[in-house]
């Protein structure tokens, strides 16, 4: 019987390792599936769009005619920002009245400075209707950029009263952030939805934008400026 036995276990010790693989799988897969239910199985990531996007703004002139009012000036800067480059986009300026004709001539040479493509700037609308809206609501000019935009999700704490509790499904989307950055930094929005070849590099370029950091020399992205 001693020889039985000791025979018998010595056929089984090669199959160890198979039942204990065969056991921890099957314990693994119960873990899994317990934790699954208790951090719930949360939401898919959103991946950025890219969409064509047209928008307009009134501007209106300041007092003594020589610019834009501080509130037109900082919606326009805001506005172009978030159409992003500035040179990618295509803008149009529409007056009204006659002081927001020669308003937006200077307002062209203005954003062609700051990078913008040649902006058109077209003559007064013959619809009397419009002219009458604009004149009541005291605007003289109208800017329009139509440019290729990303519309990245917004992150936020999924659920604010209970991240610090349970914070893995309580923060939300694991991801969410590294994605909406990379949507804003990208220079053409297009290479988010296809690929393309990339383009010889420009040392000079790249060198004189190290200089100027160094200096203290930095430029601004988009700012409107009338007196250069």
């Amino acid at each position: 019987m001693d020889y039985d036995k000791t025979l018998t276990t010595r056929r089984l010790l090669p199959l160890a390792p198979l039942l204990l693989a065969l056991l921890l799988s099957g314990c693994g897969t119960q873990l899994n599936d317990l934790r699954a239910q208790r951090f719930g199985a949360g939401e898919a990531a959103k991946a950025p769009t890219v969409a064509p996007r047209a928008v307009a703004l009134a501007l209106q002139a300041a007092p003594d005619g020589n610019g834009l009012t501080a509130e037109s000036l900082n919606a326009a800067n805001e506005l172009l920002t978030r159409q992003g480059r500035i040179d990618a986009q295509v803008l149009t300026l529409t007056p009204f009245n006659a002081r927001g004709e020669a308003l937006a001539q200077r307002l062209a040479q203005a954003l062609a400075r700051s990078g913008a493509r040649a902006p058109r700037v077209e003559s007064l609308p013959r619809d009397a209707q419009r002219l009458q809206e604009a004149a009541q609501a005291g605007w003289d000019l109208e800017l329009q950029s139509e440019a290729m935009t990303v519309q990245a999700t917004r992150c936020s704490i999924a659920k604010p009263d209970d991240w610090t509790i349970h914070p893995y499904y309580g923060v939300g989307t694991l991801g969410c952030a590294n994605r909406a950055n990379l949507a804003r930094m990208v220079s053409d929005p297009r290479d988010l939805a296809r690929p393309r070849t990339l383009e010889g590099a420009d040392g000079k370029a790249a060198a004189g934008a190290v200089d100027r950091y160094q200096t203290g020399e930095t430029r601004d992205l988009i700012d409107i400026d009338f007196d250069n």
